[in-house]
């Protein structure tokens, strides 16, 4: 099953969240010659400034939450809400950081929209995980008239075809332009800037070429090309920023082939991320056959995120209501946790505000109802962010008991060291581990929390968390 897209709706998302004004363009960079990329760092230092630039005022909680392990897509349909869910970053819809939407015409870029975002995220302290799209209309009519034009909104703005960029300088050039504008580093940043972007994802599910639904007219040896270059461009004007793979649609036939093949070609070498998407297909969020892919290209050790999580657009959930949901969220983050994931973007915080027979999902599987109120699924979400939250490099977490079933996550038992801190989470059919006994704090999904004797403790679908100590 392909991912939810929004794209029908992407043209009115961006009138909704802008207004078209007159904006100051900007001259483009000179194209220097890129030096070889830097590897990335574990972890981001913080920005150099130099003597002759005024430095960017970075926010102080920026290293705190940039190690959050929660997101959504988008977050900007109540920035609040995201924030208060225990979510710190934001995935907006692709064509805000389309190369046409940012450079309308050559050497004249126009940022308005994406400062926008921008800055309304980081007054929530969100981060963007900013997906770079490589088409400019006025670029693609120089080499891809042949090309039938894809299935998307309706705005002029966008390129009408999706093929690899005709100017590959032209487009290096626009790349390092955007990256420098939030790389945070005091030189060319965005007026105000206090929250940079340091993580820059190439595309989107490039694998879907053909069909109703397009987001690359290429091959794996042009995606390729654009991921070199990518990564080249964003290195030289940031080296601590990371590059994200364009999420993974799932592990179907037509996923699998089109990235072994960019693997093949070295692709990997130019990723810092890995990336993987889970519209519908389970709790277990692709994870398992994710992580064999990867390990079949010795890419085990890279970190991978799930940067689109949504459980309803499935033919096993269509009766569930919102407190099914609540508990398939709490055992599919607790299981995708405690086995690598880095970072989980659920998709659908709420309903936008304008409704579209388009949309595979409705208020049941959203955080936030319709008339504003939070639902059983915030309160998951945030208990799980509450006590997992915090779970870093030093860390570790024991596998006890887990079984996987076709779709759901039917058993799991798992003992979290958090912070020096032991956590388990629990539930399914078994017994509890014989290690806990006597007295325990026990937390439920709601985030409701008692003291109880273990002996008297009894496992549901509905995880638990039990603290020892």
């Amino acid at each position: 099953m392909r991912s939810c897209r929004y794209l029908a709706l992407a043209g009115l998302i961006l009138a909704l969240m802008t207004s078209f004004g007159a904006c100051k363009e900007t001259p483009a960079v000179p194209r220097a010659p890129l030096p070889s990329p830097a590897p990335a760092e574990t972890e981001p230092a913080p920005p150099a400034t130099t003597p002759q630039e005024e430095p960017t005022v970075i926010s102080e909680e920026f290293w705190q939450t940039f190690k959050s392990r929660f997101g959504f897509m988008p977050a900007h349909w109540d920035f609040a809400a995201a924030r208060e869910a225990g979510g710190a970053y934001d995935r907006p819809f692709f064509e805000l950081f389309q190369w046409g939407m940012i450079e309308r015409e050559p050497g004249h870029f126009d940022f308005y929209e994406t400062d926008r975002q921008v800055q309304q995220a980081q007054a929530h302290g969100l981060h963007v995980l900013a997906n770079i799209q490589p088409f400019a209309h006025w670029d693609q009519e120089k080499c891809h008239q042949d090309l039938p034009p894809p299935d998307q909104p309706g705005d002029p703005r966008f390129a009408t075809t999706k093929g690899k960029p005709c100017d590959m300088e032209g487009y290096k050039n626009f790349v390092i332009k955007l990256v420098e504008r939030y790389d945070g580093d005091g030189i060319d940043d965005m007026p105000g800037l206090t929250v940079p972007i340091k993580h820059w994802e190439v595309m989107n599910e490039p694998e879907f070429s053909t069909g109703t639904l397009i987001f690359f007219q290429g091959d794996a040896a042009d995606y390729f090309d654009i991921l070199k270059t990518t990564h080249e461009a964003v290195k030289y004007a940031d080296p601590e920023a990371y590059i994200v793979q364009g999420g993974m649609a799932g592990m179907m036939d037509i996923d699998v082939t089109f990235w072994q093949e960019v693997f093949d070609l070295g692709g990997a070498e130019y990723l810092d991320i890995m990336n993987m998407h889970s519209i519908g297909h389970g709790e277990h969020l692709n994870i398992p056959a994710f992580k064999q892919f990867l390990a079949g290209n010795g890419l085990q050790d890279k970190p991978f995120w799930v940067t689109e999580v949504q459980y309803q657009q499935t033919h096993q959930t269509q009766s569930y209501a919102n407190e099914d949901f609540a508990k398939i969220l709490a055992r599919s983050y607790i299981f995708a946790l405690a086995n690598g994931a880095d970072k989980l973007f659920y998709v659908n915080l709420r309903m936008p505000p304008f409704y579209d027979a388009g949309i595979p999902f409705d208020e049941r599987s959203a955080l936030i109802k319709n008339n504003g109120e939070k639902s059983a699924l915030f309160q998951a979400h945030l208990t799980v962010a509450n006590i997992l939250g915090e779970l870093g490099g030093g860390d570790t977490v024991e596998i006890i008991r887990e079984r996987v079933g076709s779709w759901h996550i039917e058993d799991g038992q798992y003992k979290f060291n958090v912070q020096g801190k032991t956590v388990y989470a629990l539930w399914g059919s078994g017994s509890l581990p014989a290690e806990i006994t006597g007295e325990v704090q026990v937390i439920d999904i709601t985030g409701a929390e008692r003291v109880a004797d273990a002996a008297s403790l009894r496992l549901s679908n509905s995880p638990i968390f039990v603290l020892p100590d």
